[in-house]
């Protein structure tokens, strides 16, 4: 753990549904890349695991892409850096994403989807278990660490809360990177924290913290589409075989992430973690294929939680994804 907290969020190692979607910008299967180097950000996180095990496997070598990758607190950082050039691609949750096209601040297009946290995937709000924080309803006047305000953890714990009949209000939420917060949960700095593999496992396993709830389990937020790839409208359309050329090889990652034992093998080097902490994470799943109807899913929720003024048409802003390459 200590070495995992002292790194932080500059660490970096290197289920499938149908595509309904439709797009008004679709990738080239083939031609010469327009870009060779490519500037990627990402995370150190499970949802992360598809991209990471790209990198490692070379898969983006693969299509003649060479990857300078940056490590981010969470994908809400890296959007202003696709903004002003200094990333071409970026992970990140939809509802960062979501929010920042509504406003076209940048205008996006969205590239890959990256996983879907199902119930039990341990993406998790958890509390010390000598604090008496057991439910939804306990949170009542404490204060929540979330990874970057406004962003999916905020849509979820609204959901969440008013599903449980507490006031969105009532709770404090405090932005904090994901490492930092077990240590703030273990000293009493947060009350709860709202956190993902492998810093939920991590938590539970070193000092015995706590699930308060899950929070893609039943109710409003099951089977929930958590993150994916964003590039900018303006890179899109001048980069259409990049942007294929990079489709092509976070599927192919994606694809070995279907293996829970290439993920297991894998994130040790990406994200630091023991083998012993790797054997116990639990994870949901890493979509190969980029469906508009899931993320119009986080869409229409950001309009119910008033996180978004009026409803965004996801289709147009989905790249199609090219075919596999061999």
């Amino acid at each position: 753990m200590a070495v995992l907290l002292t790194a932080g969020c500059g660490l970096f190692g290197g289920g499938d549904s149908g595509n309904d979607a439709s797009s008004d910008t679709t990738a080239k299967a083939a031609g010469p890349l327009e870009k060779t180097t490519i500037k990627v950000g990402v995370m150190p996180t499970i949802d992360c695991s598809g991209a990471q095990l790209a990198l490692l496997n070379k898969a983006f070598e693969d299509e003649g892409l060479k990857v300078e990758a940056e490590t981010l607190q969470s994908g809400a950082f890296g959007i202003p850096k696709l903004k002003n050039g200094e990333l071409d691609f970026s992970f990140g949750n939809w509802v960062s994403f979501l929010k920042a096209q509504s406003k076209k601040d940048p205008d996006m297009k969205f590239v890959s989807e990256s996983y879907l946290s199902t119930p039990n995937s341990n993406f998790v709000a958890l509390a010390m278990p000598d604090k008496g924080i057991n439910s939804a309803k306990d949170l009542v006047g404490k204060t929540i660490a979330v990874n970057a305000l406004g962003n999916v953890n905020e849509l979820l714990l609204r959901a969440l809360l008013d599903a449980n009949d507490v006031k969105f209000e009532d709770v404090k939420l405090v932005e904090m990177k994901f490492p930092d917060m077990l240590p703030a949960l273990q000293n009493g700095s947060v009350d709860a924290i709202s956190t993902i593999d492998p810093f939920a496992s991590l938590a539970q396993k070193s000092f015995g913290a706590k699930i308060v709830f899950d929070m893609t389990g039943q109710g409003p937020t099951e089977d929930y589409p958590l993150s994916g790839f964003a590039t900018t409208a303006k890179f899109a359309k001048e980069n259409p075989n990049t942007v294929a050329a990079f489709q092509r090889a976070i599927a192919k990652g994606q694809s070995l992430a279907a293996d829970r034992g290439n993920v297991q093998e894998a994130l040790p080097k990406f994200a630091k973690m023991d083998p012993e902490t790797a054997a116990l994470v639990r994870f949901g799943t890493f979509p190969t294929t980029i469906d508009a109807k899931r993320i119009q899913r986080v869409a229409d929720l950001l309009v119910t939680y008033k996180m978004l003024d009026s409803k965004i048409e996801v289709a147009p802003l989905v790249v199609t994804a090219p075919a596999a390459s061999n």
